[in-house]
């Protein structure tokens, strides 16, 4: 289906590589990008539990937690092009060796040592992966499709990464022992049936592809503008995402009474099963309108948070209302960097973007962490949610401003032709 494309960017979405990889290739590349979201997501239910063992203050905490977003955002933004300079299936099979090194650190921690260089290993792992991998997975005639399918399975794979931690944290001496090496094993499955993605022929100058300072066609300062509302936009559904995910087993456990880490895991995951049942949502919508009403339903969610969680209730209500709306915006913004990224430029494209979807993931929660030192943990979230308000009303206007742009630019085209559909 064709609603959801954006209609700058047919000129270069509509080519397709040479040699475009298979269909077990997608899968397998699909297959990555969940195990690496599970395996970055699982320590979010084990934060209390290793705290426990190891005892380590809050800052400690807050130091070990920050250290992911730390890494992963520039590392994103510096290593996902490496997709356009190599081999994907080498550099995807690479990130898994990294992960590997994390999760086994991970697993293994006895320290506060081993869980920052767990963390640090696999903020590079995700980042080797994401560009390569997004690229394969989203490679195809389909772009539209391909994004919402890339949308789905990355967010499963967030939502499953508590729930297996937090299932699997009270077995075994340590409480990433359990999960962590379930991990393992599926990273070697991984690694295994990457073995059916192709490597690249050589390009139409006879060297192999380049990356995006090569030349080849680049992106017009419209889809550019598009791709830069996107990344926000992506960057606050996952900033939400990124409280809940990062905070939830503290809220259970302070404020809620509710001190099994399944709880929490649960409660994360269903966060992530709701943004999921959004996403099929943007290819009737078209993603420039489905990151405007998800912007929308993420304001409401954010009065709730802002008012305080305190609550099961509280925290149901805004879970499901931010699940929702991080499904719209991710899906959105996924779409419009698989129908805007010329091929030669996929990976560096969705690498720069990813980055600020990461951000999101792990900003507000690391500031959460530091405003504790000096609040009460309830009131250092409504603080952050009441500044991710302001800035979510912001991006309601330029979304809406930029929508209506789209429409003006295929105007001349008529007022019911397929253009203007796409400019939804």
């Amino acid at each position: 289906m064709s609603a959801g494309a954006s209609p700058s960017v047919e000129t270069t979405a509509s080519r397709s590589p040479s040699r475009a990889p298979s269909g077990p290739a997608r899968a397998w590349a699909l297959a990555l990008l969940a195990l690496g979201a599970a395996g970055a997501g699982i320590p979010s239910p084990l934060y209390p539990a290793y705290q426990a063992q190891l005892g380590f203050s809050d800052v400690t905490l807050t130091v070990v937690y920050a250290v992911y977003p730390l890494v992963s955002v520039p590392a994103v933004f510096l290593l996902g092009p490496l997709g356009d300079r190599f081999p994907p299936r080498r550099v995807m099979r690479c990130g898994i060796a990294v992960a590997a090194a994390g999760s086994l650190a991970l697993a293994l921690a006895t320290g506060t040592g081993w869980l920052i260089l767990g963390r640090v290993a696999y903020g590079l792992a995700l980042a080797v992966m994401t560009g390569a991998g997004v690229a394969v997975a989203t490679s195809g005639a389909d772009k539209v499709r391909a994004g919402a399918v890339s949308a789905i399975v990355f967010i499963l794979g967030t939502g499953l990464g508590p729930v297996l931690g937090g299932a699997l944290t009270g077995y075994g001496p340590r409480p990433g022992l359990l999960p962590f090496g379930v991990d393992l094993v599926l990273l070697g499955i991984v690694f295994v049936g990457l073995g059916t993605v192709r490597e690249p022929g050589p390009s139409a100058d006879g060297g192999a592809s380049l990356g995006p300072t090569a030349g080849g066609p680049g992106v017009t300062r419209s889809a550019r503008r598009a791709l830069v509302v996107a990344a926000v936009n992506g960057f606050l559904g996952w900033a939400v995402v990124g409280l809940f995910l990062g905070l939830i087993s503290s809220v259970a456990q302070r404020f809620l009474d509710l001190r099994d880490p399944l709880v929490a895991g649960g409660i994360a995951g269903a966060l992530l099963v709701w943004s999921t049942l959004t996403v099929p949502a943007v290819t009737r919508l078209g993603p420039r309108r489905s990151q405007i009403v998800g912007l929308v339903a993420l304001a409401a969610s954010l009065v709730v948070l802002a008012l305080g969680v305190t609550t099961l209730v509280g925290v149901l209500v805004a879970c499901v209302v931010s699940g929702l709306a991080n499904g719209l915006l991710y899906g959105g913004a996924t779409t419009v960097v698989a129908t805007t990224a010329p091929p030669e430029r996929a990976s560096g494209t969705a690498a720069a973007v990813y980055s600020a979807f990461y951000l999101g993931a792990g900003l507000p929660t690391l500031l959460v962490g530091v405003l504790t030192t000096l609040l009460p943990l309830d009131t250092a979230l409504s603080t952050i949610a009441v500044g991710t308000l302001a800035l979510t009303a912001l991006m309601i206007v330029v979304s809406a401003t930029d929508s209506r742009r789209a429409v003006v630019r295929r105007a001349p085209e008529g007022s019911g032709g397929p253009g203007r559909v796409r400019s939804r």
